[in-house]
């Protein structure tokens, strides 16, 4: 069976501005995008911390300077404040990013954060998605199923049991997976343009 690339199931275009939030495999799905439409200019930037993409072929500015100052072409680019503490590229100010958006297609922007776990809670102010997305695309992974909520697993584990119903160090259900999804406090919280869902590790 060909399967077919995840950027035309999710009819990705060269105009599009995504906001990628979620927990479980953004960092992941962003880049496999990225690849798949290699043949455009495209943009990675963060609107909160990523690791450096430092793959052979793609274009790293870790400054506002350079960042502005490249001429876009067909390929790969990745572009943020580069935190010499951390190693991580941190957001450029909503307006030089919005700049930088204009003159890429597509645009793949991490705007959120969960420090590598596979669940999630969202305080008041996440995900970071800017004004200027035609997408948000949301991740969620089903290695979280049956883990026990606690902090060895979930980020602002308050905020996953009140938005989940669940009591600390009981399983995680579908349920609460799918919580994390449709409610109004969860992860497509202040989110903009149209909004899709992309389910990881379904395996």
């Amino acid at each position: 069976m060909i399967q077919a690339p995840l950027s035309s199931l999710l009819d990705i275009s060269p105009k599009d501005k995504i906001a990628v939030v979620g927990a479980g495999g953004k960092t992941s799905v962003i880049n496999l995008l990225a690849r798949e439409m290699r043949h455009l200019p495209v943009l990675i930037s963060p609107t909160t911390k990523i690791l450096p993409v430092r793959e052979q072929g793609v274009v790293l500015c870790t400054d506002m300077s350079s960042a502005l100052s490249h001429t876009p072409a067909a390929g790969i680019h990745c572009m943020g404040a580069l935190n010499p503490d951390t190693g991580k590229l941190e957001a450029f100010p909503a307006p030089i990013l919005s700049a930088l958006s204009a003159r890429y297609g597509p645009v793949f922007m991490e705007a959120d954060g969960s420090r590598g776990l596979p669940l999630k809670g969202w305080q008041p102010g996440e995900p970071a998605v800017p004004e200027f997305a035609t997408r948000t695309l949301g991740i969620i992974t089903l290695a979280g199923l049956a883990l026990p909520a606690t902090e060895q697993h979930v980020l602002r584990l308050p905020h996953f049991l009140s938005l989940t119903g669940l009591e600390k160090g009981a399983a995680v259900t579908l349920g609460a997976i799918a919580a994390m999804a449709t409610s109004a406090e969860g992860m497509f919280r202040g989110a903009t343009g149209t909004t899709q869902l992309v389910i990881n590790q379904v395996e």
